[in-house]
């Protein structure tokens, strides 16, 4: 069985599409999971609405708002199914989602499968090719695209749920996937790859990437601390890409900070990344994975 884990916060408006497009999978043998983080809308509501509708297949859990990652651990620790997919409450996916990635994990065998997002604003009709062929990616061609920007996120993969033994889901919200995935790819070195869109996910103007400047924001800064970090001690191979990713996060939050702080409140969080940027730089000016004009704000900002 699939146990599909969905962390809801403040997604009401979102979060009954969601769920429809779990209930009409192709694929009968699987449950879901509603994690309530704590949402100060009517989300809590709705999830009841769904479990009293579907007791057999819905199953909802309230907690104090935590953050996604923490709402994710804490439906794994309740999951009955062989089988784990998480899907944001504000995103959905195409009917033979499951069925797909299922049938990828059984044929090759593996641990995660992955495939593609499809990415798109609200409202917007897409069409989903599903005519490419799935495909097994190895450590050089994982590690490529990983620190590519692709396979960050939890969702859009269906996972053994043995992967998740003893694994650390950081407190921080921001890319808290990546320090995650960082820790699953080192593990396992491969996954299988179907390159067809059936995830949806849904950009909106409440979504994190339209957010103002906050405290929050910051936290994208540690989790790509830590990732650095993880690497410097289990694979020193991949510690130069895993720099160019802190770095790339830490330009770019001091000249949000330089651009929309003009009150000084955040300049603790500045000084903290100038002090990593200045203790790393001769790395940095060197590291190959960095654009020169990265390098060159870098050395400026340091």
């Amino acid at each position: 069985m699939i146990s599909v884990i969905v962390p809801v916060y403040n997604t009401s408006y979102y979060l009954s599409r969601c769920v429809q497009s779990i209930l009409n999978q192709t694929c009968s043998e699987w449950e879901l999971i509603l994690v309530d983080d704590g949402s100060t809308d009517n989300s809590g509501e709705v999830c009841e609405q769904f479990k009293e509708q579907f007791p057999q297949k819905v199953r909802v859990f309230h907690q104090k708002n935590a953050g996604a990652s923490i709402a994710r651990k804490n439906g794994i620790s309740e999951a009955k199914g062989d089988f784990l997919m998480f899907v944001d409450g504000d995103d959905y996916v195409e009917r033979d989602y499951m069925e797909r990635l299922l049938h990828a994990m059984t044929r090759y065998n593996s641990k995660i499968v992955s495939c593609d997002p499809l990415c798109h604003p609200e409202d917007t009709e897409v069409h989903v090719d599903r005519t490419a062929n799935t495909m097994l990616l190895d450590e050089r061609s994982l590690y490529k695209r990983f620190f590519g920007y692709q396979f960050w996120g939890f969702w859009g993969k269906l996972y053994h749920r043995s992967v998740f033994d003893d694994l650390y889901f950081p407190k921080y919200t921001i890319n808290e996937d990546y320090v995650v995935m960082a820790q699953l790819f080192e593990r396992y070195k491969q996954m299988v790859y179907v390159p067809i869109g059936l995830y949806h996910y849904v950009s909106h103007e409440d979504s994190l990437s339209h957010q103002k400047l906050s405290v929050r924001m910051f936290d994208e800064y540690y989790n790509k601390l830590w990732v650095r970090d993880f690497y410097t001690k289990n694979n020193p191979h991949y510690v130069r890409n895993a720099e160019a990713q802190l770095t790339e996060t830490c330009i770019k939050l001091i000249r949000t900070v330089q651009q929309e702080d003009v009150n000084g409140v955040f300049c603790d969080y500045e000084d903290a990344m100038r002090h990593f940027l200045k203790s790393q730089i001769v790395s940095i000016l060197f590291n190959p994975f960095l654009r020169n004009g990265l390098k060159f704000l870098a050395l400026r900002y340091c």
